[in-house]
């Protein structure tokens, strides 16, 4: 420990300095060397001896405030800051985001299970959830969503039935009756049709009347003549007699070809297609009420067609429209002598069938010439 450095008051000075000028030992006027290094180095501190003649809590202007040693005031400061941030902690900030802070506990919200800081969902839907019977429970977070099923109506908590048949809600094929059932409907087929119910065929067959398609077993009605009826291709002479129905092969839509009327002949391997002008073919007559058809597939214009018998024979030339309807009927005038007619045709189909009406089968020459 330093020793204090007294500084002496300028009246002591000067007695020292008198005392020494008398032994004659020191040189007079070299005072500012007096003065030892250790006062420089401790000017501006005060001394222990200082301070207590200062006295407690008391202090002069000139004496500096010294910032080498601890400060008291920021200590406490620190202590006080040290000790509101311990306090400031709230515990309601554990919870989770699920959880509500009640009482400084926290609590999962309803919907959720756990200790409050980690909660999880609670899925309803695996137990007594409450929707009705007749409806289905699905999970949500922090709930669920009660739905009716399909054939019921309500809020999910309370279902009940639909009547689908009442309502047109059915699928039921026209021909058919609806009936209702808990949570759905069933389709039969009525009197006279066939199927599943939501769809039904007629049972009619061709030449049977009807009203609608499905009044046939072909789901193909026509309306004049109003009979059930088949496809057929005007590819073939008399492609419905190839299929052992009666009738003419007339167009009844875009790409459709039906078979219509009662007309019988059968097939036959006399019936043909004529396309061309001065078209000559020779028949055969194979019994004595046989009939041949001719479809004749011509441009617009006046076309004769003309049948020729043998000399010991009669026939008869019949002329339908392309809708099968009749054109008109022309006759030998008497045995061996030949039956024609003149048809104006607005360009495509139109038919003739050649008739024995003799009392003897043999051939026949049928010919075709623009007029």
């Amino acid at each position: 420990m330093k020793t204090p450095i007294r500084i002496l008051p300028a009246a002591a000075l000067a007695l020292i300095l008198s005392a020494c000028s008398d032994d004659g030992d020191s040189t007079s006027g070299n005072l500012t060397n007096l003065t030892p290094p250790a006062a420089t180095e401790t000017a501006g501190e005060t001394s222990n001896d200082e301070q207590g003649e200062q006295g407690e809590g008391e202090s002069t202007a000139d004496t500096p405030t010294t910032t080498d040693g601890p400060n008291p005031t920021s200590a406490e400061s620190t202590d006080t800051t040290a000790g509101e941030s311990t306090s400031a902690l709230d515990p309601c900030d554990a919870c989770d985001a699920n959880a509500m802070c009640e009482g400084d506990q926290c609590v999962c919200k309803d919907g959720y299970e756990g200790d409050g800081q980690t909660c999880a969902d609670i899925d309803e839907c695996s137990g007594n959830h409450g929707c009705d019977v007749d409806a289905a429970c699905s999970n949500t977070p922090g709930g669920f969503d009660c739905t009716c099923n399909a054939g019921y109506k309500g809020n999910g908590f309370d279902c009940e039935d639909i009547d689908e048949c009442t309502q047109d809600l059915d699928d039921c094929d026209p021909n058919a009756t609806c009936t209702n059932q808990d949570g759905t409907f069933k389709c039969a087929c009525n009197e006279g049709y066939e199927g599943n119910g939501k769809t039904c065929k007629g049972s009619k067959e061709f030449g049977d009347m009807c009203e609608f398609n499905s009044d046939c077993e072909s789901e193909l009605c026509l309306v004049d003549p109003s009979m059930c009826t088949i496809t057929c291709t005007q590819a073939v002479a008399n492609d419905c007699g190839a299929q052992g129905v009666t009738g003419l092969c007339i167009e009844a839509g875009m790409d459709l070809y039906v078979c219509a009327g009662d007309l019988t002949f059968g097939a036959d391997p006399d019936d043909a297609i004529i396309m061309n002008d001065g078209d000559q073919l020779v028949r055969n007559f194979q019994t004595v009420d046989d009939a041949d058809l001719f479809l004749l597939n011509l441009p617009a214009g006046t076309w004769q067609v003309a049948a020729y018998p043998d000399m010991d024979d009669e026939l008869q030339i019949e002329f339908y429209n392309p809708d099968a309807s009749v054109i008109g009927t022309v006759m030998s005038p008497g045995v061996g002598m030949p039956a024609g007619g003149n048809v104006d045709s607005a360009g495509g189909v139109f038919f003739a069938v050649v008739r024995n009406i003799g009392n003897s089968n043999g051939k026949y020459t049928i010919t075709v010439n623009k007029q």
